[in-house]
């Protein structure tokens, strides 16, 4: 990692080579990921997730979707979770990208997350809810799921 270069004065200059520390964390994250930070945590049984948003029957984009267990068990593990397209579509993903979701009951819950200015949060920019948490409770939300065996397709949720 460090610079082998002879400067004109003909010392070697030693000091680290500040590109490659952005590589450097990386390998390092991804080595802790891969080398144990996950024992005997691994990506459940899925079946695919599809399904629409639509806000008074047009569809919206770039909307969350996460399905939140009703089986006291899965609580802990991997949150089902995906995000519309401009078609208002999604798929979800539990752990690995597309995969679905794992079979069961679910709450679905809806947010649009966006930048707020450190003007409207009064700290650092911070992720938002452009909807202020109308449809983001799953002790409130109004829309309950079962995914079972094969593609599961669900019907359109529109947002009223």
């Amino acid at each position: 990692m460090a610079k082998n270069s002879r400067s004109t004065n003909g010392l070697v200059d030693r000091r680290p080579n500040l590109a490659l520390l952005p590589l450097l964390g990386s390998v390092v994250l991804g080595a802790a990921v891969l080398g144990g930070c996950g024992k005997g945590l691994s990506v459940p049984s899925t079946a695919p997730v599809s399904g629409t948003v639509t806000y008074k029957g047009k569809p919206l984009q770039g909307i969350r979707v996460t399905l939140h267990s009703q089986e006291e068990s899965d609580k802990t593990q991997f949150i089902p979770a995906g995000q519309t397209g401009p078609d208002g579509k999604f798929k979800l993903s539990t752990g690995a990208p597309g995969n679905g979701a794992p079979l069961g009951t679910y709450v679905v819950t809806f947010d649009k997350p966006e930048i707020g200015s450190p003007a409207s949060t009064g700290s650092v920019e911070t992720e938002i809810d452009a909807f202020a948490g109308k449809y983001s409770d799953p002790a409130h939300s109004k829309w309950t799921v079962t995914i079972e065996q094969g593609e599961n397709s669900l019907p359109p949720f529109d947002l009223q």
